[in-house]
């Protein structure tokens, strides 16, 4: 939360740089549970999911696509539909997460803002995420109210990882897919 404080626009010059920004945001996604806390699948172990599921030209962008989340808190739907009825959420996903998104997805050397045909495959695979991780691994009695539609979840089943697991699997990721980290070919 210091870096979202400070507004630091510096960007990481070196490999050594890079890597350990990424390690930085890998532990600290390998720890944040997703669904509010009403899971125990972390921000990270999402991600590694997404990139798992998603074909080769979108890899190093869905690892990314919630990368703000250690800084901002993993918001639900009902709480971001909430902000938007308000009429804050423009304003949030402006000052807030655009630029910690636009900076992580610069350092990974992608280009930005993400080509569109992109983000539609992030956002499929994302809910279908979603749904399977409401399925396996989401308390009910927490989370009640989440109405997958006529999205189907993916057909295995979701353990979730230790934190350490999440942390590396996201590591191997990112330096395996990343083209500033020397990946990008798998």
């Amino acid at each position: 939360m210091l870096e979202l404080a400070s507004n630091s626009q510096r960007q990481a010059e070196t490999l050594a740089d890079r890597t350990a920004m990424f390690r930085a945001k890998a532990r600290a996604l390998s720890r944040l549970r997703r669904w509010n806390g009403a899971s125990d699948i972390t921000v990270a172990q999402h991600l590694v999911d997404a990139c798992d599921h998603a074909p080769l030209e979108v890899k190093s962008y869905i690892l990314l696509h919630d990368i703000e989340e250690d800084e901002t808190g993993d918001l639900i739907t009902p709480i971001k539909n909430r902000m938007r009825e308000l009429g804050i959420w423009a304003e949030f996903e402006t000052h807030v997460v655009i630029p910690i998104r636009r900076k992580f997805t610069l350092a990974a050397g992608l280009e930005w803002p993400c080509p569109h045909a992109i983000l539609e495959q992030i956002e499929d695979i994302d809910q279908r995420l979603k749904a399977t991780e409401y399925r396996d691994a989401v308390d009910h009695l927490v989370v009640e109210d989440f109405c997958p539609g006529d999205v189907l979840p993916y057909p295995e089943f979701m353990l979730p990882w230790s934190p350490q697991k999440a942390e590396a699997q996201f590591m191997d990721r990112a330096i395996r897919y990343l083209p500033a980290l020397g990946g990008g070919n798998g």
